[in-house]
């Protein structure tokens, strides 16, 4: 349908067409250069603080500038206007960024294909490898990603959909094996060639969102240690049941499991995320009853500051993953905090995280056995379990809490996603100079 509507974004860089030809006519051989490799990452959430930003930050900020030319180019929706690029961007003083916002005046009249000017300015810069950590999460950058501005161009899974894209424009979908279900079957879920992390290594360099040594946010820089369960209105007597994604994550299905829980346990009482409007907030409480809960044992909090919201995960009894798309940020966080987190992965990666996670940092079979569920009724199970069973959960925790050190800081997932750039790379890089194919 975009196609058909903007036809002009169905557009090829002159040098894409030419690496194109020389390509064909070497019989698929990958020319040599004696450069770095020109890499572009670019994105409508490149902002601070951001989860994406979180995510691939570390990595980014860690890739070897001998070998790589990195440039970073936000995509400024109205959305996120207001935030700053983020500051992992600026690290490198050679590294190339830039804000680009739409100018009214200049493309108001070229409709919904006023990207195609950004994308002319993009083949100027004759980019290797252009990376879209999150492409269908902008509007702008889904645009983007219909033109053909560098010979290979990349999906991943900050936003962990297909781009939906013949794979002649979008090559790649990177995503991790650990989070993934088999290649062969993974590989029906996207149009691009996916390209998998491997699973004995964790998927980012991640940053842990904690103040090391302190009970202070990385995030807000604000002390959590002194708050209590009294903070947020939150009884002592009671097994809390957290999960504090927002609501457009959370699905029917999930209904169904949460209420589940406080169903079998009668001393539970579950904490969500408040919707961001009355209407919406209506709706979804009737969602909420009509699958078996009692909104007088639903207690809903607004959007917590960082801080606030690692003190609600400590004083939380069991946290639960969201289903059918499960957390990513969040997980790592409650890892970081040593709770127990019970979740049943889902068949696409953005129900997989977790389990992930929990597979790739040391757990005990027996922690694991006891957060991981196959089925609804195995997942209230394990909840209403850990809930109860005060040695299990002080037993899981203490795991979790001394196995969280191998999420964080992992110089082996830098050194593979740069291992997996340069084996996709459309250029390598010269053994030497004066080899007769060298660009």
């Amino acid at each position: 349908m975009s196609k058909k509507g903007w036809p002009a974004l169905s557009y090829t860089a002159d040098f894409v067409k030419e690496y194109d030809a020389v390509k064909d006519s070497s019989g698929g051989e990958h020319p040599c250069v004696n450069r770095k490799i020109r890499l572009a990452v670019i994105s409508g959430v490149l902002t601070e603080g951001h989860s994406n930003s979180e995510s691939f930050g570390g990595m980014l900020s860690h890739l070897d500038r001998n070998i790589f030319e990195v440039t970073y180019l936000l995509l400024v929706e109205p959305t996120y206007a207001h935030q700053g690029i983020a500051h992992f961007t600026k690290v490198h003083h050679q590294d190339k960024v830039y804000s680009w916002a739409k100018n009214e005046q200049l493309d108001a009249a070229n409709g919904g294909a006023w990207p195609l000017r950004w994308g002319k300015d993009i083949a100027k810069w004759e980019l290797d490898i252009i990376l879209y950590p999150d492409l269908t999460m902008s509007n702008l950058a889904r645009r983007l990603g219909m033109m053909r501005l560098a010979p290979v161009q990349v999906n991943t899974n900050g936003h962990p959909v297909t781009s939906g894209h013949d794979r002649s424009v979008i090559q790649y979908f990177i995503a991790w094996a650990a989070a993934e279900l088999p290649l062969e079957e993974a590989q029906t879920h996207y149009t691009e060639e996916l390209k998998l992390i491997p699973s004995n290594i964790v998927h980012q360099y991640y940053k842990r969102r904690i103040v090391p040594n302190s009970l202070i946010s990385r995030m807000d820089f604000q002390q959590f240690g002194h708050l209590e369960r009294s903070d947020f209105d939150l009884p002592d007597d009671k097994h809390i049941y957290l999960s504090m994604q927002k609501p457009f994550k959370i699905s029917p299905e999930f209904d169904k499991l949460a209420c589940g829980i406080i169903t079998k346990d009668q001393d539970g009482l579950l904490v969500l995320h408040r919707a961001d409007s009355q209407a919406n907030q209506n709706v979804f409480e009737r969602r909420l009853a009509k699958a078996g809960c009692q909104i007088s044992r639903i207690i809903f909090l607004n959007q917590q500051p960082h801080h606030r919201l690692l003190a609600l995960y400590r004083e939380a009894t069991v946290i639960l993953d969201s289903y059918p798309a499960g957390g990513c940020t969040t997980t790592r966080e409650v890892i970081e905090m040593g709770k127990a987190l019970v979740t049943w992965p889902a068949r696409l990666l953005g129900g997989r995280w977790t389990v992930g996670y929990l597979n790739s940092i040391g757990l005990k079979e027996a922690t694991k056995k006891a957060l991981i569920a196959s089925n609804a009724e195995e997942y209230i199970n394990l909840a209403v379990t850990l809930a109860n069973d005060d040695n299990l959960r002080k037993y899981v925790e203490a795991d979790i809490l001394a196995s969280s050190s191998n999420l964080f800081e992992q110089q082996k997932a830098v050194d593979e996603w740069q291992k997996m750039l340069l084996e996709i790379s459309p250029y390598q890089r010269c053994a030497q100079s004066g080899n007769k194919d060298e660009l």
